[in-house]
């Protein structure tokens, strides 16, 4: 019996050696082929698994917190470290291969129309190409990197006006920065389809498209996926980039550092290529796509709970479970409902308790802890907003899987695109309209860098937040600070722009007029310098100081006068000389009196590298955060764009410092304090030691722009036209066609007769030729006068005088009648008879006829003359 006991003991051990050479050798194939291997394990104690955790890279299979039951990633370092620990482990084939493109009913023409494959890569490349041919209006490609092996990492700009840069939030979409967990890749390019190929005829896709900028990146990690360089088709990927790095612990981390350990110091391409295209834009929501399970996963991946959360946490529960409830909504039952930060079976061996019981939602580290993750990143180093999205319990899933998984996705991906245009968000700008760099926070709730700031270029801002009502604070240096009560409804934008006040008084200046054109010598006052534009919204003045003689103008032209309190510099500038190379955790002590802004420094670094520069306060707590790469050696500056408040005992601080030595000066050669009047430097971390940052530029403070214009007046010109009237009665209409006059004066011409109307009616006595001259008045510019001859002929009796020669009219003068004789050859039955006044008005008469006379009686009413 212990014979038997015995040999059955031996055979099972000597059958455990055989499968765990069988899985170690596995493993070292897989290392072998990728560089990489995928395998399953359980470590002893929560302990244990933490200490493995910090240099493993952990799958996404969730952690059974009884058994402490693992699924890692390893490159051939990491593996000869877990090896070290004895632990057994299982290398399963499913997990480390996959050749979709060996597959026999593989169609590689037709998988963008039936979208039930993987591309090649030169597919992949020639589709995001045609998308910016076919649609110029609507997207622009962009290589935003070429990794180690000269593949691109390409990125699709969407927009309705995409080469304008608009009012509208700006949102992200990435893909399998993990190289083998591809669903998301062939997703975004048919998401990429289904926004241009629908916009126009699609409201819900018109409204997304024409309210955001939309950045889509299908394929992080291209060298991860097709392995290694010329490859053409995916075969066996894998996790990591071409270095075999796990990008998704390769980003800067506010608890473990620049870099995390297991990564080693620098950054690879692809995270310094993402990191380079955030740093420029302003992402304000983003989302970032894996495999491996079902849930949406929110930050943050480097705490529990227990020790802090995001500011935001009830917003990100918020956007998860509607993603997630989406992708249930549209999906069989099983779908998306991975809940793994809470355990109903969880006990005292739980390393944290449960969370949020939200079926296909879960909090990061609650999950499992992670550092240098992207999104960690985005939301602490960017005020950004970012979660993890992971599409399948498959790590790369059969491309006929591919549609229905799109299918499961489709109005989740666009209800999560619309979050960015929701919460409260606005311009913010000066009293002239010109955009304001501001701080929008909210007292006792913001936390972490979760503030965010309005944008250079146009002064907008978005805050993604939970319904609520909230106290808002916009400040920013040189303006008065405001605080403003918001109302968020969720799913609703609300809309609150902010006008700053400057706390530096707008210049007086007078306008100005002129006649014609010429220069004009404009003056203001103010209490610094006097900065004048062309136009409101100028960056750069057309002159600076007190007078400006203008260009010369021919029309009334506006120009801008605004005052600029000059904020000099301050620090040391001696940079090379008395000092030394230098690296660690060392800052500046100093004073803020006003607050101000911190636009960048000089540094003197030894070579190429990263440093966190961190505003603290005098206890050391972080206030603000820069992540800086440094390309190469030498003397540069730096942006920080750190707002300074009133405070003592400030410290700028080289938080971490990989790679690099900056340069500091020597007590000897130091001259402490240094100050500006808003900010003294009185001394470094150690004694008299300037540590690191040099020549502080300080921005400049700014009034409202007063507007000062100068009227151009033309001088006058003097015309007119006139008509005689036909019946020769002596009455003239005159037309003034004068042009630029104000007044008007006429001299008729006959001595006695003038006018001051535009357009004269005016009867001459007698016939004649005048000389009519009008005066045209422009009170700023004087006189023009024109003269012009008007003929005029006043006929009195209707008759020509020459038709009768002899005719006798008695008795002259009369009272109640008159005889005119006519000469005998006149036949009085033919003869027509009016009487007319000197102005040629008729009177009635009813003449009597004898022999050759005319008699005309009842004259008596007539007037005299």
């Amino acid at each position: 019996m212990k014979k038997i006991t015995l040999l059955f003991i031996l055979f099972l051990l000597n059958n455990i050696q055989i499968t765990a050479q069988s899985d170690k050798e596995k493993a070292e194939k897989y290392l072998s082929e990728k560089g990489e291997v995928c395998f399953t394990f359980k470590a002893n104690s929560t302990h244990q698994f933490k200490e493995l955790a910090s240099f493993l890279s952990l799958g996404h299979k969730q952690v059974n917190k009884e058994s402490l039951e693992v699924e890692a990633y390893a490159n051939s370092e990491t593996f000869e470290r877990f090896l070290s620990y004895n632990i057994p482990f299982t290398v399963e084939v499913s997990q480390n291969e996959f050749r979709p493109h060996e597959s026999p009913n593989y169609n590689p023409q037709a998988w963008d129309t039936t979208w039930d494959e993987y591309p090649t890569y030169s597919q992949y490349v020639a589709k995001m190409s045609y998308y910016a041919t076919t649609y110029p209006n609507l997207c622009t490609l962009e290589t935003i990197g070429t990794t180690s092996t000269g593949r691109e990492i390409l990125l699709l700009k969407i927009s309705d006006n995409v080469s304008i840069n608009e009012v509208e939030p700006e949102f992200m979409y990435t893909s399998s920065m993990h190289g083998d967990e591809i669903a998301g890749y062939p997703l975004m390019i048919r998401l990429i389809d289904y926004l241009l190929t629908n916009y126009g005829s699609d409201t819900e896709v018109d409204n997304i498209v024409n309210s955001t900028v939309i950045y889509i990146n299908p394929l992080a990690n291209p060298d991860g996926t097709y392995r290694t360089a010329g490859n053409d088709i995916i075969s066996n990927p894998r996790r990591g980039n071409a270095n075999n790095q796990d990008l998704n612990r390769n980003f800067p981390d506010n608890v473990a550092g620049l870099h995390y350990s297991s990564i080693g110091s620098v950054y690879e391409i692809e995270t310094e290529s993402f990191m380079k295209f955030e740093q420029a834009r302003d992402i304000v929501l983003s989302a970032n796509f894996h495999g491996g399970t079902e849930l949406v996963n929110y930050p943050y991946d480097n705490a529990y709970t227990a020790e802090y959360t995001h500011a935001d946490t009830d917003y990100y529960e918020y956007i998860s479970v509607e993603y997630a409830t989406n992708a249930q909504n549209n999906s069989p039952a099983g779908y998306m409902v991975d809940d793994d930060d809470w355990d109903a079976s969880a006990g005292s061996q739980a390393w944290h308790n449960n969370y949020i019981q939200s079926p296909g939602v879960t909090h990061g580290a609650e999950w499992y802890r992670v550092y240098g993750g992207r999104q960690d990143y985005m939301n602490f180093y960017r005020h950004s907003k970012e979660v993890t999205i992971e599409l399948s319990d498959v790590k790369w899933i059969n491309g006929s899987e591919l549609p229905n998984h799109w299918n499961y996705n489709r109005q989740a991906l666009l209800d999560y695109m619309k979050q960015v245009n929701y919460g409260f968000q606005g311009v913010i700008t000066d009293e002239s309209g010109n955009p304001v760099v501001a701080k929008i926070s909210i007292a006792g709730h913001d936390a972490l860098n979760s503030w965010v700031f309005s944008n250079e270029d146009l002064g907008d801002y978005y805050k993604l937040i939970k319904a609520g009502t909230y106290s808002v604070t916009y400040e920013a240096p040189g303006y008065v600070t405001q605080n403003i009560n918001v109302t968020v409804t969720d799913n609703i934008k609300t809309t609150q722009n902010v006008i700053m006040v400057a706390t530096t008084a707008t210049p007086t200046a007078n306008d100005d007029e002129i006649c014609d054109s010429g220069s004009v010598a404009l003056t203001a006052t103010g209490s610094g310098i006097l900065n004048w534009y062309t136009n409101i919204d100028d960056t750069v003045p057309v002159f600076s100081g007190v007078t400006y003689n203008t260009p010369t103008i021919n029309s009334t032209t506006t120009y801008y006068v605004e005052d600029q309190i000059n904020k000099s510099n301050v620090g040391e500038v001696n940079n090379n000389s008395g000092g030394g190379y230098l690296d660690g955790q060392r800052y500046l002590i100093f004073d803020c009196i006003e607050s101000v802004r911190l636009k960048e420094v000089t540094i003197n670094a030894d070579g190429p590298g990263e440093i966190e520069v961190q505003l603290q306060d005098n206890t050391g707590t972080m206030l603000d955060s820069r992540v800086l790469i440094i390309d190469e050696a030498g003397i540069q500056t730096i942006p920080l764009d750190f707002v300074i408040p009133v405070e003592t005992n400030l410290r700028l601080t080289s938080h971490e410092i990989s790679t690099v030595n900056l340069y500091r000066t020597l007590p000897a050669n130091t001259s402490f304090p240094y100050t500006n009047g808003s900010i003294t430097i009185k001394n470094g971390s150690s004694a008299n030691y300037y540590y690191f940052f040099y020549d502080w530029v300080i921005e400049d403070f700014k009034s409202a722009r007063k507007a000062v214009t100068v009227s151009v007046n033309p001088t006058p010109t003097s015309d007119f036209t006139y008509v005689v009237n036909p019946s020769n009665n002596g009455e003239v209409t005159f037309t003034n066609t004068s042009t630029d006059a104000t007044s008007y004066s006429w001299d008729f011409g006959d001595f006695t007769g003038t006018s001051t109307d535009a357009n004269p009616i005016y009867t001459f006595a007698s016939t004649g030729v005048y000389d009519v001259e009008l005066t045209s008045t422009n009170v700023e510019c004087g006189d023009d006068i024109k003269v012009i001859q008007v003929s005029v002929t006043v006929d009195t009796l209707g008759v020509d005088d020459n038709e009768i020669e002899v005719l006798n009219i008695h008795p002259n003068p009369f009272n109640d009648n008159i005889i005119i004789k006519m000469p005998t050859d006149y036949d009085l039955q033919n003869l027509a008879i009016s009487l007319y006044d000197i102005r040629g008005r008729s009177i009635f008469i009813s003449p009597i006829l004898r022999n050759n006379s005319i008699q005309i009686n009842n004259l008596n009413t007539l007037s005299t003359g």
